[in-house]
């Protein structure tokens, strides 16, 4: 009975979260804490087949983290990152099917409980930012006045596949809200011949979208400065909706979110699988070095609470 409404007030808990403001790690973490709550009241097979089910992320990150080591060692010769990433990357594939295994076997033991601790953070951590995107990406409650896209690398010189899906769920949206103005966020790198936002204007003016309704952001160099930059075209009143990467859009969120820019988000499809899960660990990455205090802290207490 305590499980269950330990359980059930962090569910509630998430959904109040959301409710207010759903652009944070909590709200895909707290619901997720709860239903791992509920679990631990299932019998030992079916709380093995779940936490399976939980870790499975691991073994997805495994096998990306082989592939690019492979690739890496076949394309560029021996190195120590390509070594590392097709052995570690292999390690955390071959542990994370066994996880529910060694759980019931040798929860006792000391040095598989340490092992257990950490990398059920991790999957957690995973899981969760996984939910928290999920339910960030959910259909859009407002009608928006302004349509913030946000720029990706221009493939030689013009716009690449990913900038091309972004801008395309963009003016799609902007056929539905005519009366909107677009904001085409991005600066030039330096492989770039011109701003990505340049390069985005161009699109959309081909697409048929009238010069008068569309506003460029040319400084930014990264998903920070894109925010802030782009916020001097957005007034206090407006109803503002971001467009990016599904992958992408939850450390955009955040970031919108430190820039007082209130914001709903709109999640483009990324259409290959190995893409979108080097992307997504890419940017676990950048949360983890935005919250490089917090996220250690976490595992820390976590191993403490494993050894009590």
């Amino acid at each position: 009975m305590v499980t269950l409404l330990i359980g059930a007030g962090l569910i509630i808990l998430g959904i109040v979260v959301i409710a207010h403001d759903r652009r944070t790690l909590l709200s895909g973490l707290l619901p997720f804490l709860g239903l791992l709550t509920w679990l631990t009241g299932l019998t030992p097979v079916w709380l093995a087949s779940t936490l399976f089910v939980i870790i499975l992320p691991l073994g997805i990150l495994g096998e990306v983290l082989t592939h690019d080591g492979y690739w890496l060692l076949s394309r560029y010769g021996t190195s120590a990152k390509g070594y590392f990433f097709l052995v570690g990357g292999f390690l955390v594939m071959v542990f994370a099917p066994l996880f529910p295994v060694l759980w019931l076997l040798w929860r006792s033991v000391l040095t598989v409980k340490l092992m257990l601790a950490i990398y059920g953070y991790v999957a957690v951590l995973i899981d969760a930012y996984l939910l928290a995107t999920v339910i960030n990406a959910l259909p859009l409650t407002i009608k928006p006045t302004k349509i913030l896209i946000l720029g990706a690398g221009l493939i030689k010189g013009g716009v690449g596949p990913v900038l091309r899906r972004r801008l395309l769920g963009g003016l799609a949206l902007y056929q539905r809200f005519p009366k909107a103005e677009l904001i085409m966020s991005g600066g030039q790198g330096d492989d770039e011949p011109e701003p990505e936002a340049v390069a985005m204007h161009r699109f959309a003016r081909q697409k048929g979208v009238p010069k008068s309704a569309i506003r460029l952001e040319t400084n930014s160099t990264n998903t920070a400065t894109n925010l802030s930059e782009a916020k001097r075209f957005i007034n206090s009143g407006d109803r503002v909706v971001l467009v990016t990467s599904d992958y992408h859009l939850l450390r955009s969120l955040l970031y919108a979110r430190r820039q007082g820019v209130n914001c709903q988000g709109l999640a483009v499809h990324t259409l290959h699988f190995t893409f979108t899960c080097n992307a997504f660990i890419r940017e676990l990455g950048a949360y983890t070095i935005i919250h490089r205090y917090l996220i250690p802290l976490g595992l820390v207490l976590v191993i403490i609470l494993c050894l009590i």
